[in-house]
């Protein structure tokens, strides 16, 4: 496989393997995983992804009732040479909140790290070599799978762990600052809403918008909390996050901030959290950087999650998005699009300015194992080839 000039996208399926266990008890049980014997349908319930299609029949739950909550994770070589999957732990704490939320039975945490590690050892030839950017990509997937015509919890449930190995995300792409379209009209996500779960719906209800905004040449949407918007007053009112990514400014007053997860309409993104934690480590790594981004040397920097405006961005001399994908993407610009108020912002630092990248360059240095492992990166980085003891301890 040429793993360097392979698409972000589901590559390969005929080479791919998939784990998948059900229950119908409304829970899951000790003959899917028995953490203490290492066994259960979880170690041997994998199948070839193309000769074995899953059973769905056209009264299944999650297709009449949108009962599905996925993961994103990868899998990639270090420059060590040894494999490792990019924390988590962190994936499995934000699945169990959608299951909450869509009444899904919430798999142990035995039993969801041991069918990363099936998918993993399943498709070990899938994993590319060490290199910038190359990835096995892993997809947990949790879904009602039961027949019904009423509006109950499904009968029964399916979860599934399917993988896909991916090249660079920016390969033949300029890496430029995104244009980025400031959705006034749209919403992604309300309070009291399943914005912080990643449900298949909360990606449906994008694409939409996501199409009008290309047609306008945007590369993505920025959303707004609409119930902080009112007309005549843009500048007051309150962003969300992209439509598959989170969102940092950097201020000119030393601050590097994202807005916060309290109001339950934002994604905790993986990447984002591992941004907001490195830079309270290594803020000081930054205070050159931050210093050729504004002009300013007497500015301490920090990072800071709260309510961000549409007017922080006429503060700020660089922005960023985060995601799984991609890692870190410059912003560059900022504008509203045909019959919305008028908002246009061009980011002095439109390509990618230093912060943005020299944050991007510790990440990668973690994520390489080319960076001394510090307190809280020490269990970032398991390698899915250990003992699945060992994989759970994050070690």
């Amino acid at each position: 496989i040429d793993f360097e000039s392979l698409p972000w996208n589901l590559n390969c399926p005929e080479a791919h393997n998939y784990v998948l266990v059900k229950t119908t008890s409304g829970k899951w049980e000790q003959t899917h995983y028995d953490p203490e014997v290492d066994d259960g349908e979880v170690c041997n319930s994998i199948f070839p992804y193309v000769s074995t299609p899953l059973n769905v029949y056209p009264s299944t739950t999650s297709l009449n009732y949108g009962t599905t909550i996925w993961e994103g994770l990868k899998c990639f070589r270090t420059s060590k040479g040894r494999a490792a999957v990019f924390r988590p732990d962190m994936n499995f704490k934000r699945l169990c909140n959608g299951a909450d939320a869509l009444c899904l039975p919430k798999p142990s945490y035995e039993l969801f790290m041991r069918g990363i590690q099936s998918a993993i050892q399943a498709n070990g030839d899938l994993i590319p070599p060490y290199g910038d950017g190359m990835k096995l990509y892993i997809r947990p997937l949790l879904m009602g799978s039961g027949q019904q015509l009423g509006l109950y919890p499904s009968p029964e449930f399916s979860l599934i762990f399917y993988v896909s190995p991916t090249g660079n995300y920016f390969k033949g792409k300029a890496m430029g600052g995104l244009k980025i379209h400031l959705e006034t009209k749209y919403s992604r996500a309300s309070r009291g809403g399943l914005g912080s779960a990643k449900c298949s719906g909360n990606y449906a209800i994008t694409l939409r918008p996501l199409e009008e905004a290309k047609k306008q040449g945007f590369n993505d949407n920025l959303y707004l909390d609409l119930e902080t918007y009112k007309e005549g007053n843009l500048n007051e009112a309150i962003i969300q996050e992209l439509s598959a990514a989170n969102v940092f400014l950097v201020l000119k007053t030393g601050e590097i901030v994202t807005p916060c997860l309290k109001k339950g309409t934002i994604l905790p993104g993986v990447t984002r959290d591992s941004v907001i934690q490195l830079v309270k480590e290594v803020a000081s790594e930054l205070q050159s950087s931050f210093q050729e981004s504004t002009g300013k040397g007497d500015k301490k920097v920090f990072i800071s999650e709260r309510d961000v405006k549409v007017s922080d961005f006429l503060n700020a001399t660089e922005a960023f998005i985060t995601g799984t994908a991609a890692e870190i993407v410059p912003l560059g610009s900022l504008a509203t699009g045909e019959g919305e108020e008028n908002f246009s912002i061009t980011l002095p630092h439109e390509n990618g300015g230093p912060v943005t990248l020299k944050i991007l360059e510790i990440l990668r240095e973690v994520m390489y194992e080319k960076r001394a492992p510090i307190d809280i990166t020490k269990t970032w980085l398991p390698n899915p080839f250990t003992s699945s003891e060992n994989f759970r301890l994050l070690s």
